[in-house]
């Protein structure tokens, strides 16, 4: 369980977090601040969410010092070996545009393999699974993503 979040998480170019079990740092290069929001932790994992990251990178480790896309959102993903924590990914949606809110909610499987993150801005009509993701015809629908390791 986390004791306690740094109240600014991400300060120029570094991610504070820090748990029962030790801490982690990210490696970040942003120049904004960001407030995390929401953290899913399990054994050796942790997701950090930031949903109001600005990042328009999109998929799996993509640049993180862009700021071209205001409240897109992010996922931070770390895993722990002994007491240290290291970050293993930065997560973004396929279809990151501004206002997504990319990690609204996040869940990680008991296993820690599966990520199951919400953006709650998306603006898609999209039904199902693998639905359009260029539609923007319905404001703050919102959308869910699902990541395998």
């Amino acid at each position: 369980m986390l004791r306690s979040l740094c109240g600014v998480a991400l300060v120029g170019a570094m991610v504070c977090v820090t748990s029962a079990l030790g801490s982690a740092q990210s490696t970040a290069t942003s120049t904004q601040t960001k407030n995390f929001e929401v953290l899913a932790v399990n054994g050796n994992t942790l997701a950090v969410s930031a949903p109001n990251e600005d990042s328009a990178a999109k998929g799996i480790n993509g640049k993180q010092d862009d700021d071209s896309a205001s409240e897109a959102g992010a996922v931070y993903f770390f895993t722990r070996t002994g007491t240290t924590w290291a970050q293993q990914a930065y997560v973004k949606g396929s279809n990151t545009e501004a206002s997504d809110e990319f990690g609204s909610s996040i869940a990680l499987s008991q296993d820690g393999r599966t990520m199951l993150v919400g953006a709650r801005g998306e603006d898609s009509a999209a039904k199902g699974v693998n639905g359009n993701q260029a539609d923007n015809s319905v404001r703050d629908a919102g959308a869910a993503y699902l990541f395998t390791r």
